[in-house]
């Protein structure tokens, strides 16, 4: 969502989840140190505010926090320099309330769209007035269930969860409640329904949050798939309604039925949704923007560390690359494996900033859900698995201490602009399978095969990766995708499984399977000599055959007839295959924990996949627990109420 004439201020006073945050945001046109009512009446006010929320959303997801999305899942583990919360949202050993997910300030957020939704009636341009209130209940709408999906909500057999505020606070109080899970559901529901009803159905160049058709917004669009994302979700819960699964296939289909009307499509090749030129294209929907240079929106200079914005995930997930060896020492095929000092790489723009903050989970991620990666394109446009020679380094040595040939560094090394290889010998290799010591020996670099993968040395999520970085320290601009077109699609087929209509689910299912055969010879620079790719001549029939091939089998059309099975230690069920598609489909998306909480395979798959995290889980780490600075300022009436279990 590119948003202009970026704005901030103060919101005094709130429930007491909102005066833990203390001060945010100070009108630029007129400074206060309140929002009073009047300001609400007026067109500029009402954006201002609208803006902000949409500006706050990007402290929750680019920041280095947003780990919690991935660790303790069956997809991802703490990487080698992951922080000691980060090892612990993996092991599930010592998850507390002052440790855990604290997203509570999004309550002042909360607050001023109440503002809004309260006083914007005021407003004279009736145009105005109906985008901006639109735009108002799908953030409060969308707030809220991040919150009761992270944190859940009062219901028979679990006690706590968030409150519910929705008029606009002026004066703090010491005194808050959970509410029911029912209600915070019910306000979510209509508020995403008046959005879908009042929202635009594209962006143009009117829209007074995204200029020129640039940006990614709410739309009619993206509040209906967020209803039905509601409805799927509430289906598995104490306060499910009847119905809520179909509806949310309903809602679903006529996206996908009038995605012309909404401007979306899916891209014909997979490589394409991540293509940097593609961010605000007809896949993304919903996007939180970071900015490069735009002093309205962004507001940034260079990080103390280098780089533009804060968007860090292109980091997170990336392993150090210099820190690999090129000899064949003893033990050099051994688990883990043996490095040498003598690198092939140094740090460079093109290979980025190595966080190593998280690892996928190789027993699943790399073995399972990925281990078809010829018929599948979606591997080898998620991961980078090959590393050019960036610098002069001796020849290596092979396993009787021998030579091997020196390698041969690329000759525009990207120190100071990101510049893709032409040339080069490859350093590091990570082929799908293992090799033989002859194979290590003839090859002039260090090769890592997947049994020797672990969480400091593993295939870097290349998905998120930013060619208008210039420095090597420097972080990304590039807008975090919230919601994707194929998403509609995942939550068609999951909605029709719950439902019991498998052949709707499996229709839904082979669009996106199918649509990840497809390669193109550009994309033979994304995948390493000797493995899989397509030629001129080759390419119609390779895309034709492995269509064919990506279509549900009949084995895998009989497992996705079993219902969903959420005991730890039962068989495979159709839930299984659904997820390990979002798997391939969304990795390295902030998202894997919330898919598991959804549909209730948390605990099953993490005992099932996670070795590190396994022995720990329990039924009641389907919520985080509540922050203990809220838990501290309920001072008047009855203590705030901890989660289960914490």
């Amino acid at each position: 969502m590119k948003i202009f004439n970026k704005t901030s201020f103060i919101v005094a006073g709130a429930a007491i989840l909102i005066a833990t945050t203390g001060c945010k945001k100070m009108l630029v046109e007129q400074p206060r140190s309140a929002l009073y009512p009047d300001y609400f009446s007026t067109a500029g006010g009402v954006q201002a505010a609208v803006t902000g929320v949409y500006t706050d959303l990007r402290g929750v997801f680019g920041g280095e926090g947003i780990v919690y999305f991935y660790d303790g899942t069956d997809e991802t583990i703490a990487g080698g320099s992951s922080s000691t919360n980060g090892n612990i949202f993996n092991s599930y050993n010592g998850l507390n309330s002052s440790n855990s997910p604290d997203i509570t300030g999004l309550y002042v957020d909360i607050n001023t769209l109440n503002g809004v939704l309260q006083y914007a009636s005021a407003i004279t341009d009736p145009t105005a007035r109906t985008q901006y209130v639109a735009q108002a209940k799908f953030l409060r709408g969308w707030l809220y269930f991040f919150l009761v999906q992270t944190y859940g909500g009062t219901t028979a057999t679990q006690k706590s969860g968030i409150p519910l505020h929705t008029t606009f606070i002026t004066k703090a109080t010491t005194a808050d409640a959970p509410a029911a899970l029912a209600d915070i559901y019910k306000l979510i529901i209509q508020d995403f329904t008046d959005a879908a009803i009042a929202l635009p159905n594209t962006i143009t160049s009117s829209d007074p949050f995204s200029a020129g058709g640039v940006g990614k917004t709410a739309t009619a669009a993206v509040a209906n798939a967020y209803l039905a994302k509601v409805y799927l979700t509430r289906g598995y819960t104490e306060a499910a309604q009847s119905g809520d699964f179909q509806k949310a296939a309903d809602l679903t289909s006529a996206l996908i039925t009038n995605k012309g009307n909404y401007g979306l499509d899916l891209w014909q090749d997979y490589k394409d949704v991540n293509n940097p030129a593609n961010d605000y294209g007809k896949e993304n929907m919903f996007t939180i923007d970071f900015g490069l240079t735009d002093p309205q929106y962004s507001g940034y200079t260079q990080q103390p560390s280098g780089g533009f914005g804060i968007n860090l995930l292109y980091v997170l997930a990336r392993f150090n690359y210099v820190s690999t060896g090129i000899d064949n020492v003893t033990g050099i095929d051994a688990v883990p494996q043996k490095m040498s000092t003598k690198s092939g790489m140094l740090r460079d723009v093109y290979n980025g900033r190595p966080y190593i903050r998280l690892a996928p989970n190789t027993p699943y991620t790399i073995l399972n859900a990925f281990a078809d990666q010829i018929h599948d394109s979606r591997y080898d446009a998620t991961f980078q698995t090959f590393w050019i020679c960036n610098t002069n380094v001796a020849a290596g040595t092979k396993s009787d201490g021998s030579l091997k040939g020196k390698l041969v560094p690329c000759s525009n090394v990207s120190l100071t602009s990101y510049q893709v290889p032409t040339d080069g010998d490859t350093a590091i290799l990570m082929p799908s399978t293992d090799v033989t010591m002859a194979r290590r020996d003839a090859f002039n670099g260090l090769i890592v095969t997947p049994k020797q993968f672990n969480n400091t040395v593993f295939p870097t999520v290349k998905k998120f990766d930013d060619s208008k970085r210039t420095g090597i320290l420097d972080f990304s601009s590039r807008p975090i995708t919230l919601m994707r077109f194929s998403e509609v699609y995942m939550m068609n087929a999951e909605a029709n499984y719950m439902a019991g209509n498998i052949t709707a689910a499996a229709t839904s299912l082979n669009v996106i399977r199918q649509r990840a055969a497809y390669r193109t010879v550009a994309d033979a620079q994304l995948t390493a000599k000797n493995q899989f790719s397509v030629t001129a001549a080759s390419m119609a029939g390779d895309n034709a055959t492995n269509a064919t091939a990506m279509a549900l089998t009949p084995a895998q059309l009989a497992q996705l007839a079993i219902p969903n099975n959420t005991t730890a230690g039962s068989g495979l069920c159709g839930m299984d295959l659904i997820l390990d598609e979002y798997t391939r489909e969304f990795y390295g998306d902030p998202r894997r924990w919330y898919d598991l909480v959804r549909t209730g395979q948390l605990v099953r798959r993490v005992k099932m996949y996670n070795a590190i995290g396994g022995p720990n889980i329990q039924a009641f780490h389907a919520r985080r627990p509540i922050p203990q600075s809220l838990l501290n300022n309920v001072l008047s009436g009855p203590p705030y109420p901890q989660n289960n279990g914490y």
